[in-house]
């Protein structure tokens, strides 16, 4: 059908799990109707999973890993002697502890966690007190940088952020044309850990610790976890409800707004120039142009992962928001 859009990279799990989503929402789907297209673009190109290929983005991530485990040394240490202490484990370990050299929190953690999910027999000496420790130091290893470095972030998910955005803005632009046109209602990814790990550190999951060091709630996404975007439109609070700060700062030099510069025209305080680049948007092979974001008035986004709604860092400032629900 027109109205849902559906995508998936090449490995085999997520068409799965794209083919188990699909089942839930539509367990009885009637003979003769539409085929579902689904997306795949190759891995080269892909934008759900950051692009390894790219040497600054590996160049700061694994700088920034190196940091975040040196900080948590005596955690390490003190894993990995209860790891030794496990039969089923020990033969894979190395007897010292090589910090920075060795991921094994990971490595565990891909083979137990998914079998204590499943309730498959754990070997002696794992339970769901050691995998969550697991989980937290393995997230430590790999994705914390993301939560410490926009520019990481960026660098790792900034090509699909920039595509849903794009996304949102054409979707109310077709909702408030004259002419109806048909577009897609419901959009589902079927990603990865590595998708959702740099999301939530763009979307301010945890952006409310700004300390260097691991949150200790800190934890790799867990089974089945999901993302999701929507797109709400207020029909009844007066407009506009959502005012960016610069049409109420009298300090600013130009009288005149249309003369403001574009990139500080809805820019809340708390967020830096660098992060709004993307407002610039290439339409076909034609020349660039700047998606105006005063055009998205009375439509609001609320990302939700798993059960909870996350705070947007770009949306805490008062005035950048809805008025009644607040930054979420």
């Amino acid at each position: 059908s027109d109205t849902l859009y559906l995508r998936t990279t090449i490995y085999t799990r997520a068409f799965e799990s794209l083919q188990h989503v699909l089942g839930g929402l539509y367990p009885e789907i009637p003979v003769g109707s539409p085929k579902l297209r689904v997306h795949v673009r190759p891995s080269d190109r892909d934008n759900l999973f950051p692009d390894f290929g790219c040497k600054q983005m590996v160049k700061q991530s694994m700088k920034l890993n190196a940091q975040n485990i040196e900080r948590n040394e005596a955690e390490f240490q003190q894993l990995h002697q209860d790891m030794l202490k496990i039969p089923g484990l020990s033969a894979y370990l190395d007897a010292d502890h090589k910090s920075g050299q060795a991921q094994a929190a990971i490595s565990v953690m891909d083979v137990v966690a998914p079998m204590h999910i499943h309730d498959m027999p754990l070997p002696q000496g794992i339970n769901g007190e050691l995998i969550g420790r697991l989980s937290h130091m393995a997230s430590v290893e790999n994705l914390h940088s993301a939560w410490q470095s926009s520019a990481v972030a960026r660098m790792q998910i900034g090509q699909l952020v920039y595509e849903l955005a794009g996304n949102i803005v054409d979707a109310v632009q077709t909702d408030r044309a004259p002419i109806a046109a048909t577009q897609p209602q419901l959009g589902i990814y079927s990603g990865h850990d590595t998708t959702l790990a740099p999301l939530l550190a763009v979307f301010g999951h945890d952006a409310d610790k700004p300390t260097h060091d691991a949150p200790p709630n800190l934890e790799w996404p867990p089974y089945a976890s999901s993302m999701r975007i929507e797109l709400l439109n207020d029909t009844v609070s007066p407009h506009p409800t959502v005012q960016p700060a610069w049409e109420q700062d009298p300090a600013h030099p130009s009288a005149d707004p249309s003369k403001v510069p574009f990139d500080e025209r809805v820019r809340p305080t708390n967020v830096p120039k660098s992060l709004y680049q993307w407002t610039s948007r290439r339409q076909g092979s034609g020349p660039t142009e700047q998606v105006n974001p005063r055009a998205t008035r009375d439509y609001y986004v609320r990302v939700w992962y798993n059960d909870r709604a996350l705070l947007l860092p770009a949306c805490r400032d008062p005035g950048a928001h809805h008025s009644k629900h607040g930054p979420s």
